[in-house]
């Protein structure tokens, strides 16, 4: 799904639910803030004509889908699906009314990330590194919550610390006590025994993508200090880059935990 489209608008109109032209229990006021508060982003539905519900609808149409998925996800937090099955308990709605909500949480959820684009999963890493893995599931609640781009730091921590544990764990020293990402990648691939071996002639071709890893783990750190929220940057990297360079990332996280762990 590259944006949404009326229909799916008028289900997210749907689940949230009418009344009188009104959109839930959105007032005037109460619209103006949802944007910023909710999802993150200046919007001012003041500037459009209309009942909430019509001015809601238009934003929503015509934003573009990485604002489209924070406002996605701003309505499930400001509508919860247990907000209207507690409806329920005291009778205000009818369980027909909440299996519909179900029905079209479920569908919200769905174009949520088929918005996002896919995101590759990462199996149990072998050496389950404690810090590691709580710096992961950091980089899975930002992606999910707000963006790809907002987890390019925790990425990039992840994979950091992931190497240099590998180091320490296999006594490789470094001279400087803040190493570079790509420094300490280049330390294990000269030094540790699963890499430091006799490549044989049908393996160079794989060989030479390997030694390519360097550069990448460079423009990785590169984008992480300038394009990230890592710093105060202008300039934050686009979400369809952010979200290659964290399934990059975790493909070469899963390939290094591969072949240091291999016997």
């Amino acid at each position: 799904m590259k944006q949404l489209g009326r229909v799916e608008v008028n289900s997210v109109v749907a689940y949230i639910g009418v009344n009188n032209g009104y959109l839930g229990d959105f007032s005037y006021a109460k619209h103006a803030e949802f944007y910023p508060n909710y999802c993150g982003l200046d919007i001012d539905p003041n500037q459009y004509s209309g009942t909430t519900r019509e001015r809601f609808i238009e934003i929503l149409s015509n934003e573009a889908p990485s604002n489209q998925i924070k406002i996605l996800k701003g309505v499930l937090i400001k509508y919860p699906l247990q907000s209207f099955e507690k409806k329920l308990e005291y009778g205000f709605i009818t369980p027909e009314e909440v299996e519909n909500k179900q029905r079209l949480y479920a569908k919200i959820t769905q174009w949520i990330s088929q918005l996002q684009g896919e995101i590759v999963e990462i199996r149990e890493l072998r050496n389950d590194y404690e810090f590691v893995k709580e710096v992961l599931d950091q980089a899975d609640t930002l992606i999910s919550n707000h963006s790809c781009s907002s987890a390019i730091d925790r990425v990039h921590t992840a994979l950091h610390g992931y190497i240099k544990e590998i180091c320490h764990e296999s006594n490789i020293q470094f001279k400087e006590q803040n190493v570079k990402i790509q420094d300490v990648w280049s330390k294990i691939k000269q030094e540790h025994p699963k890499f430091n071996i006799n490549v044989k002639d049908h393996q160079k071709p794989i060989n030479q993508i390997v030694n390519t890893i360097s550069k990448t783990l460079e423009n990785l750190n590169e984008i992480r200090n300038n394009q990230s929220f890592s710093h105060p940057n202008k300039e934050i990297i686009e979400e369809t880059e952010a979200r290659f360079m964290i399934n990059l990332s975790r493909v070469l996280l899963q390939y290094i935990d591969s072949k240091i762990t291999s016997s």
